[in-house]
């Protein structure tokens, strides 16, 4: 079966979870021989026919060039898939008043009108978000959804579990930039426990020096391929994924869960929707980041032949959960 991968944004101009989600795609759909629309070759969406077009649309913002070339995508396939990463300006439109922010929500809300508009059916991250986008946008053309989560990827194939008998790491991975990534609640969990656990905080952030002046932590950036490696060489037993719950974060999929998950490190984190969804409600390590002391209790009392037992649960779910996994659930549709 004959599809293809139509691009919105360029890869240059995104970063984090949106530019690795993309560049794995295109890495699945040119190793399967199909067609990849990107950048220079879009209006080529003219003349090749496909059973499945499936577009990936990080930034929810079209170009000049992506309107005929979507409009020939759909002309020219049976079905056309389209993506929508997140609904921001759908929940917040309070936080567009000014000049310049109301140009930006009106043009988002156009292009994802005419995403809308070329789809037969679309995909977001959770089926929630599917709900909300539709609910918030009655005007729009009402599509077939469900969901498509990002994946793991280069998963871990022998994780090392850490030596208990040595101090145990404490890894914070990503960014501190976003409003609530909720890192204070690991910086104030290293405050406590300092004398307890080795604090890590991995993170491309540019200012994180500024942000962390806790010289008990340490601060570093390391390759994504490298990180499983850090991860033994410091003995690091688990994870904080410290997003408190609102409405926007339990309806959609941070990537660095994904992340964990290849990595088979176990991580703490509150009950958001999709993440309980992903593990289960029996994940033995969800947590309220307002109570340490639970936390520490539940990290002391985890004896090795259980954090076993945890190792082995977060790779079946990674295998379970792989790009490869969500390329034949595109197919399916």
């Amino acid at each position: 079966m004959k599809i293809s991968l139509y691009v919105i944004p360029d890869l240059e101009r995104v970063s984090g979870g949106p530019r690795t989600r993309i560049s794995l795609f295109k890495k699945i759909f040119k190793k399967n021989g199909n067609y990849i629309y990107y950048k220079k070759n879009k209006l080529n969406t003219l003349f090749k026919k496909t059973s499945i077009a499936y577009v990936e649309s990080a930034t929810n913002r079209i170009a000049l060039i992506d309107i005929p070339s979507l409009f020939f995508l759909r002309l020219r396939s049976k079905k056309t898939i389209v993506f929508i990463r997140d609904i921001y300006i759908e929940l917040f439109p309070e936080e567009y008043k000014t000049f310049r922010s109301k140009i930006t929500y009106f043009f988002n809300k156009l292009s994802n009108f005419y995403l809308t508009l070329i789809a037969t059916s679309m995909v977001f991250p959770t089926e929630e978000m599917g709900e909300v986008f539709f609910k918030k946008n009655k005007f729009f053309p009402k599509r077939p959804f469900t969901d498509l989560p990002p994946g793991t990827h280069d998963i871990t194939p022998n994780r090392i579990p850490p030596d208990f008998s040595e101090k145990l790491g404490i890894l914070y991975l990503g960014s501190l930039g976003y409003t609530n990534s909720g890192y204070q609640n690991f910086i104030t969990f290293a405050e406590t426990y300092n004398n307890q656990y080795n604090f890590f905080i991995l993170s491309g952030d540019k200012d994180l020096k500024e942000k962390v002046t806790a010289t008990h932590i340490k601060l570093g950036k390391v390759p994504r391929k490298a990180i499983p490696q850090f991860i033994t060489d410091n003995n690091i037993a688990y994870a904080f994924h410290t997003r408190p719950r609102n409405m926007y974060d339990d309806i959609t999929f941070p990537i660095k869960v994904f992340d964990f998950l290849s990595f088979q490190l176990p991580f703490f984190s509150e009950r958001h929707a999709p993440v309980q969804k992903l593990l289960g409600n029996d994940y033995p390590i969800f947590a309220s980041f307002e109570n340490n002391e639970e936390i520490h209790r539940k990290i002391k009392s985890i004896n090795p032949q259980e954090y076993q037992e945890l190792l082995s649960l977060l790779k079946e779910i990674a295998v379970n959960n792989t790009y490869d996994k969500r390329y034949k659930k595109l197919l399916e549709q």
